[in-house]
Formats: C-alpha cells, structure tokens, sequence
C-alpha cells in the first residue's frame, strides 16, 4: 500500500514555567492512501499535539513529516490546499449564516463560484441543514455546528481529513450520523485521519489504530488485531492490557 503520511522520529517538547514537558516522544508511523486511521487514548496522550504537527499548525522540534509526498516544515503552502481539518474546538463565525461561513471557506480555497455553490447545496443536503442554511450558527446546536464544521472542512474536496475528537459531547444520534459521514468520505476515496478517546468510535471507523499514552505510540494495528494481541473482549479492554491505565475523558 501506498503511504499518503510519513512520520519519523516525531518528538514535540513545549517549555512551561522553565520546565520542558515532551507531549510527543519519538513517535514512526506511515498513513497509506485510503484508509480510515485512528489515534486513541486519554487527554494528554499527545493525540492532539500530533494533529497540529500533522496538518501544519505547530513545527516539531525534532523529526520529519511527510504528507502527500510534501515536507510539512518547508512545504506547508503545498500541504494546506490538499488537506481538510475539521478541528475540536469548532471555529464557525457565529453571526454568519450556515451558507455564509461555507461561502467564506470556499472563497478562502479559490473554489470557483458556480461549482462552489454546487458543493454548498449538496453539502447542506447531505447533512440534512438545507433547512437552516439561512440561519446564523451561533444559534445552532452543537450537533448542527459539528455537522456544518465537517462540510465546511471537505468544501474545497481535500485528498485527507482530519478530524480532531470528532463526536465529543455529542448525543449517540449525532454520533452516528458523524460515523456515517466518515465512511462515505472514505467511500470516495478520501484518506481520515482520527484521534479519538472512545473506544468504540475507533473499533467501528478505523482500519488501524495507533495506541497512544503519555506522548508514546505503543501499538498500531488493525482493531481486530490489537484485541486478539492482548486476549481483550473489546478495544477498551486492549487499551488498558497495552498501556496499564484505563482511558480517562
């Protein structure tokens, strides 16, 4: 298989009060073209500080990214186009319209304005909000917000999305419909890229996982695998067989 990222020898060291805390220690891993991979494990595991190095937000402080073939530190104007992010904290502008913050990111990509509009109605429908398109976001719900982010995120038809704790704090029906949305984005070709703390979201999405705790990667493998591995009933009960500590929200 092909790898579409290419992570070597990932290490991430932020300074806090004079101290050096290592959320990223020394991590390899390739993502192939295609696939649906997940990280999981608890808050502070380094999921999240690897998402930001993967998509061009923060610089590693030793080790290299490759992405589609582009080198993330001196290459990052050729990463950005081909890429979607739907982040954690969502970033829509509350007194703008649904339609209005998809047209904001369309014309931030350059798409063109017919097939822009095109994608937009499409979008809206797939996600069941052409009902709301004309109503100002800071009124939506957070299902509706996660939903608008996501579009929001593959308007300008990225070859990966990344999704950034895709369904927290979401009821189990909107998590559903987010599950739904993953697969037909991968239907279409399109490499994920999750990190995630439910379990159950990893074992269901992904084609591999890599177990992540206190900034190490410590098993990557397919779900079925990492369960067998570890004689575990459930992904959950892998995690802990792998990492000693239960998963913490």
């Amino acid at each position: 298989m092909e790898p579409i990222i290419e992570v070597r020898n990932l290490t991430k060291v932020f300074l806090s009060r004079g101290r050096k805390i290592t959320a990223v220690n020394d991590i390899s891993f390739d993502v192939f073209k295609g696939e649906i991979f997940g990280m999981i494990g608890p808050n502070g595991a380094g999921k999240s500080t690897t998402f930001s190095m993967l998509t061009t937000l923060i610089k590693p402080t030793n080790g290299s990214i490759k992405v589609a073939g582009f080198d993330v530190e001196k290459e990052d104007d050729r990463i950005r186009p081909i890429i979607g992010i739907v982040p954690q904290k969502l970033s829509l502008y509350p007194d703008l319209t649904g339609r209005e913050n998809l047209e904001l990111m369309g014309k931030l990509y350059d798409v063109p304005k017919k097939l822009m509009e095109e994608r937009i109605d499409y979008y809206l429908r797939l996600v069941d909000l052409e009902a709301h398109a004309d109503r100002f976001t800071g009124g939506f719900s957070g299902g509706m917000k996660q939903r608008l982010s996501v579009i929001c995120a593959v308007l300008h038809d990225p070859e990966i999305i990344f999704w950034d704790e895709p369904t927290t704090g979401l009821d189990p029906q909107t998590r559903q419909a987010i599950w739904r949305l993953a697969k037909k984005f991968n239907g279409e070709g399109k490499t994920l890229i999750f990190t995630t703390h439910y379990m159950e979201e990893a074992d269901n999405l992904c084609d591999r996982v890599a177990v992540m705790n206190l900034g190490k990667m410590v098993a990557l493998d397919e779900p079925a695998s990492l369960k067998e591995k570890s004689g575990s009933a459930n992904l959950e009960e892998a995690f802990i067989h792998l990492t000693g500590e239960e998963v913490r929200d």
